[in-house]
């Protein structure tokens, strides 16, 4: 049975095979990096298989007017059982009074879907569009 918790901190050794499974080279080739994010998060969701960590969604913000969910991800082997939406749906219910909960996510059918299954909407709606800036140089 899958168990859900919240957690103001979460150890790097905890969850490294999370980001490993699903090939998230960003954070698994520059550990440091995602020690210092995880330590700077506003919350974290586990999903646990008894001991074993299967999924977690991270949030990242000030906790009333703006919360961003950085890192959602569920275990290759544990997809598709509805441990992504239980872990989101925690997530909007405590951060209900937020004035906004944003993500970015690649723009597939797939992920599309599952997150305006849950509310979410596109930018677009709101005749706006996300930006971004990266450092490019630290990826050369």
């Amino acid at each position: 049975m899958i168990k859900f918790t919240k957690e103001s901190s979460v150890s790097i050794d905890d969850v490294l095979h999370l980001y490993q499974a699903v090939g998230w080279t960003n954070y698994t080739n520059q550990p440091q990096m995602l020690e210092q994010a995880l330590s700077h998060s506003l919350t974290t969701y586990l999903a646990r298989d008894g001991e074993e960590i299967v999924g977690l969604v991270r949030l990242v913000g000030d906790g009333f007017s703006s919360v961003f969910v950085q890192d959602l991800i569920v275990l290759p082997s544990y997809q598709r059982q509805g441990i992504g939406s239980s872990l989101m749906k925690e997530a909007l219910a405590d951060y209900k009074d937020a004035y906004q909960i944003q993500l970015a996510t690649e723009q597939t059918e797939k992920n599309l879907g599952f997150y305006c299954s849950l509310g979410f909407e596109t930018l677009s709606i709101y005749d706006c569009t996300g930006m971004i800036w990266v450092d490019r140089k630290k990826f050369k």
